[in-house]
């Protein structure tokens, strides 16, 4: 079974910013809610998965770009 999109960015991003508890806590996100998206019983909402993103394209160097 494939893992989808969004667990993988879920988990990677914990690896990132050093473990789920503080993955948890940069996103402001509820404990259950969290617990939720690493099960795979929910997918975090667009906003959420947007602020995922985020945390691995600035962990690459990859930030935003500077206005054109």
């Amino acid at each position: 079974m494939v893992e989808p999109v969004e667990s993988r960015v879920l988990r990677r991003a914990a690896q990132v910013v050093g473990g789920y508890g503080e993955l948890q806590a940069r996103l402001e996100a509820s404990r259950e809610d969290m617990i939720a998206w690493i099960r795979g019983a929910a997918m975090p909402p667009v906003a959420i998965f947007v602020k995922l993103v985020e945390i691995l394209l600035d962990a690459a160097g990859l930030g935003r770009a500077p206005p054109v």
